[in-house]
């Protein structure tokens, strides 16, 4: 793919704003592990970089795919790995099923705050016997009137200590593994969510990952992405953009340990 104008231009301005609003503050991010992710992300929402591709009825810039790789190999220029996966997790991983299968309702109460910066999305997909293996999740969301309760926990959560609200993949049926889920907007202060413990990793250490546990957790059947029982199928394409963004993110990560490499071979 040829870059444009356009192209380079966001990469050059998001580097610019890189240089003075992250990179200063990355060894405290770093050091406190958390970053101020309402912040950092109103900053961002604000120059329009959180909802490149997203319809612009919801405060996107309705630009294709490749702005939003652009984006993420130019993350590659914070010198941390842990604010470039917080921010991916908002724009590429929380936020797509949402603003492709939402209904205008959903997107404007939670997906315009997501672009916006003003609020912080989380995605909620693994567990601890249920990481790669999405099928094998146990979390439900039992219908009750118009609402669903949701039993269970979700593990390894990234932006979740910090986050207003989640994507959940969670059982609503029985039947078929691949056909009986569903994706779900909850807000993180809903009673009978328990953020109950912050993960101590040995890298990404600014980007705050959560274990989250669900006791009867009451939201309404209105909060659903799209059809019941799709939940599987829209993650899966979720994981698409997720692990594409990822690839673009790892180019000038790469190319930095390249550059280093090269300028350590070289001292005497």
């Amino acid at each position: 793919m040829q870059f444009t104008h356009e192209h380079e231009e966001l990469k050059r301005n998001l580097k610019r704003f890189i240089d003075d609003e992250i990179n200063p503050h990355v060894d405290e991010w770093e050091a406190a592990e958390i970053f101020p992710a309402h912040e950092v992300f109103a900053k961002l929402g604000a120059l329009g970089y959180l909802g490149l591709t997203k319809p612009e009825a919801y405060g996107g810039s309705g630009l294709d795919y490749s702005y939003s790789v652009v984006m993420a190999e130019a993350l590659g220029h914070i010198r941390c790995g842990a604010l470039p996966m917080a921010i991916g997790v908002q724009t590429d991983m929380a936020t797509p099923a949402l603003a492709r299968f939402g209904s205008a309702a959903l997107c404007e109460e939670f997906l315009t705050p997501a672009l916006t910066g003003q609020a912080v999305a989380c995605i909620g997909v693994s567990e601890p016997h249920a990481g790669s293996d999405v099928s094998a999740i146990k979390t439900t969301a039992r219908k009750d009137g118009d609402d669903y309760i949701i039993n269970g926990g979700k593990m390894w959560i990234t932006n979740s200590l910090q986050a207003d609200w989640m994507c959940l993949l969670a059982n609503t049926s029985e039947g078929s593994a691949h056909k009986n889920k569903s994706l779900i907007i909850v807000p993180m202060n809903t009673p009978g969510i328990t953020r109950a413990k912050k993960i101590r990793k040995i890298g990404m250490m600014a980007s705050d990952t959560g274990v989250i546990h669900f006791d009867d957790v009451r939201v309404p059947q209105r909060n659903r992405i799209g059809e019941e029982g799709m939940g599987f199928t829209y993650q899966m394409m979720q994981f698409q953009e997720e692990r594409l963004w990822a690839a673009g993110n790892a180019i000038q990560m790469l190319m930095n340990c390249i550059d280093q490499t090269i300028d350590y071979t070289r001292e005497p």
